[in-house]
C-alpha cells in the first residue's frame, strides 16, 4: 500500500504545473483557467479566517481519469467494527486510499474473502494532512453549475486537513473538515456573490437535502446497532440486515447497497455536526477561536484510538471557546 501511494503521489508531482502558469498559458481551457483563478481567491478567504495556506494548492495538475484515487473502507459483517490499518509516522486509518483501481478491486476481493463488508468508492480530491503540498487537481473542477459551489466547499475541506489533524483520530478529522467545509463555504459564496445569489440559494438547498438523507443513514445506523446487540440467531440478524439496507437504498435512489461499512464511512464524515455547529457560535461565529480552541485538543482528550463517539470531546471545548471570545 505504501508502494503504490508513494508512486501516485510522484506521478502527481511529475505533472504539477504552477496556477500561474497554467492559467497564463493560450492553450489552458477558459472554464479551468476561470476556476483555478477563483481558487486563490477562496485561498485569501480562508487564509483571512484563520486557515494557513501552508503551500498547498499552488499548483495544478491534470489527472487523466475520472477521479484521482479510490477510497477503500471494510467492517465486520454482524457489528459495526471497522477495519484498522495501521502505519508508521502517520498512524491508523479506518479507510485507504488506492490510486490504482484494479489493485483497490484485489484488496476489496481479499476482504470480501474474509466474509468483511466492502464499500469502495472513486474520490475526486485528498489531503496529505500537511505532510506535503497539494496540488489542485482537475477532478476537483466539475463540468456542472456547482463547480463555484463544489470548488469552494472542497478547498476549504482539504485545507482544513493541512490546519487541523490528530493523529489516529480519523473521525474527529474528516468531520471537522466537513463542518469547516460546508460552513466557510456558505460563507465563501454569501461574501462572493451575495446573500440573495443563486449561487446562495442553490448552496443551501443542497445542504438541506444532503442533510435529510444523512438523516437516514443515522436511523439505518441506529437500527443496525440494535439489531447487532440483539440475541436474535445470526441468520435472523443477516435478513434483518438485508431489509434494512434495502429499503435504505430504496428510499435515497442509491446505484449501491449500504453495508457497515458504508454507513461507518457516513459517521466518520458526518459525526458531531450540531456539537461544532455550538462550538462554533460559542467563539461568537469567529473562526480563529473555534480554530484554537480544536489545535488544543491532546491525545490525552480521546479514550481510545479511532474514537467514533467525539460529541463529548467537543462540547468539551466550550468552555474554552467561551474564554476565547471573552479575552477577544
Amino acid at each position: 500500500y505504501v508502494v503504490q501511494a508513494g508512486i501516485g503521489q510522484a506521478e502527481l508531482w511529475s505533472l504539477s504545473r504552477p496556477i500561474g502558469d497554467v492559467i497564463s498559458d493560450p492553450d489552458t481551457d477558459e472554464r479551468t483557467r476561470v476556476l483555478l483563478r477563483e481558487s486563490q481567491v477562496i485561498m485569501k478567504f480562508a487564509k483571512e479566517r484563520g486557515l494557513a495556506r501552508k503551500g498547498n494548492y499552488e499548483q495544478f495538475v491534470e489527472v487523466d481519469r475520472g477521479q484521482v484515487v479510490w477510497f477503500l473502507a471494510a467492517a465486520e459483517p454482524l457489528e459495526l467494527k471497522a477495519e484498522i490499518w495501521n502505519f508508521p509516522l502517520v498512524g491508523s486509518f479506518p479507510y485507504l486510499g488506492w490510486f490504482d483501481k484494479k489493485e483497490a478491486m484485489q484488496i476489496r476481493k481479499r476482504l470480501k474473502a474474509r466474509g468483511l463488508d466492502v464499500y469502495i468508492r472513486p474520490v475526486h480530491a485528498y489531503s496529505t494532512g500537511g505532510w506535503l503540498d497539494d496540488p489542485i487537481l482537475s477532478t476537483m473542477l466539475t463540468p456542472g453549475d456547482d463547480a463555484f459551489r463544489y470548488l469552494s466547499n472542497i478547498l476549504l475541506h482539504e485545507l482544513t486537513h493541512a490546519n487541523l489533524l490528530v493523529n489516529d483520530q480519523a473521525t474527529l478529522n474528516e468531520s471537522i473538515a466537513n463542518f469547516v467545509g460546508d460552513t466557510m463555504a456558505d460563507e465563501y459564496l454569501a461574501w462572493r456573490f451575495g446573500e440573495a445569489s443563486e449561487e446562495v440559494q442553490v448552496y443551501r438547498e443542497e445542504a438541506t437535502q444532503s442533510q435529510a438523507r444523512g438523516v437516514r443513514f443515522v436511523e439505518a445506523y441506529a437500527a443496525l446497532e440494535t439489531l447487532y446487540a440483539s440475541d436474535k440467531s445470526d441468520k435472523d440478524k443477516l435478513a434483518e440486515k438485508l431489509r434494512i439496507t434495502k429499503a435504505l437504498q430504496y428510499e435515497l435512489d442509491l446505484s449501491w447497497r449500504p453495508n457497515n461499512a458504508s454507513l461507518l464511512g457516513f459517521k466518520v464524515y458526518n459525526t458531531g455536526q450540531a456539537e461544532f455547529k455550538a462550538l462554533y457560535e460559542a467563539c461568537g461565529k469567529r473562526w480563529a477561536p473555534f480554530f484554537s480552541a480544536i489545535k488544543s485538543l491532546k491525545a490525552s482528550d480521546f479514550g481510545e484510538e479511532q474514537m467514533e463517539e467525539i460529541d463529548g470531546v467537543i462540547r468539551s471545548l466550550l468552555p474554552k471557546c467561551k474564554a476565547l471570545r471573552k479575552a477577544a
